[in-house]
């Protein structure tokens, strides 16, 4: 990527704990700040839409990607790509339909304007019911990306790719085990099997801490009473836990996030795996999974944001108050 994008995404993931409308506004400013087709500027309206996005807010996003479009400059992702979920979201379908002919083309000829491509255009179109399609379009980046080692490649198509299949109800076949490979690698990895980073090179995925809110907690603990070591035999010491987790992890990396768990799903998840839900690695995959559909809390939330544990008061207020005590452990 050129230095200029990476300068760019360095200083976005520096402000991910900004509440998302004050970082879309700043982005816009950014943008703003720079001439029609100057350097940057595709790329910071292309973040400002992101933004908008997390904010909840689908016309400014679109309004961003569209600028970021006609701008026809770089970014980190397409900007078509992401238009292209946000569409699909209002029920704007001719437009969606005009914006994939356009990438397929673009990509047919080199053209393309970013990054993950074919990996963001599969997400939006499974989370839109389109799996045929979306498989289509994971195959193909992984096409584009195969060479001689299973290593190189894409890893976001790879999972995209295996989600869609399980869907259809497909069987397992060659790129599916090099994705369980890699997963489960990225797994030994790391120390704390209850977290996991996705690939070590990938910028777009957070390192999540896996978190049980009020409910799913005790319907965990009922079901596999073994895990109260894991997460603590009660809510509060639980979010505690989870908390001070964080706080260390925050000393060696810089973007985490909380994925909230799901007692139901993780047995899913676990059983087509044909995994016990009570080993660490399936749970550390789980988490992965819930960072990689881009389904996490950003952590830590601006001081006067909600809490990332659901409490509904302000963070400061809420587990930004806690302080470490003999019985936390991080980690």
């Amino acid at each position: 990527m050129d230095p200029l994008h990476d300068e760019i995404l360095a200083e976005v993931e520096q402000l991910h704990w900004m509440p998302h409308q004050e970082r879309a506004t700043l982005f816009e400013d950014r943008a703003e700040a720079l001439a029609p087709g100057a350097p940057g500027r595709a790329a910071w309206l292309a973040h400002a839409g992101e933004a908008w996005e997390l904010a909840g807010d689908p016309q400014r996003a679109r309004t961003c990607y569209e600028a970021a479009i006609a701008d026809s400059g770089d970014a980190y992702l397409d900007p078509r790509a992401q238009l292209l979920g946000v569409v699909l979201d209002l029920g704007e379908v001719a437009r969606a339909e005009e914006l994939l002919a356009d990438l397929a083309l673009a990509l047919r000829d080199g053209h393309r304007h970013g990054e993950f491509v074919h990996e963001t255009v599969g997400e939006a179109l499974e989370m839109h019911g389109r799996p045929e399609e979306a498989l289509r379009w994971f195959d193909a980046g992984l096409s584009a990306s195969e060479r001689d080692s299973p290593a190189d490649l894409d890893i976001g198509c790879l999972n995209g790719r295996f989600r869609v299949r399980r869907a259809l109800g497909m069987p397992m076949d060659r790129f599916d085990e090099i994705c369980e490979a890699r997963r489960a690698g990225y797994v030994d990895e790391v120390e704390d099997k209850d977290l996991i980073l996705d690939a070590p090179d990938d910028r777009s995925v957070p390192l999540a801490v896996l978190y049980w809110p009020p409910g799913e907690l005790e319907a965990l603990l009922e079901r596999w009473p073994g895990l109260a070591g894991d997460y603590g035999s009660d809510h509060d010491a639980h979010r505690a836990r989870v908390e001070h987790r964080l706080r260390h992890l925050a000393e060696a990396h810089s973007w985490l996030a909380v994925g909230r768990g799901r007692v139901e799903e993780l047995a899913v998840f676990a059983a087509e795996r044909g995994d016990d839900p009570q080993q660490h690695m399936p749970r550390g995959l789980y988490v992965a999974h819930l960072a990689l559909e881009g389904r996490t809390t950003p952590w830590p939330p601006a001081r006067d944001e909600r809490c990332w544990c659901g409490s509904g008061l302000t963070y400061e207020s809420c587990c930004g108050a806690l302080r470490s005590g003999p019985d936390v452990v991080p980690g």
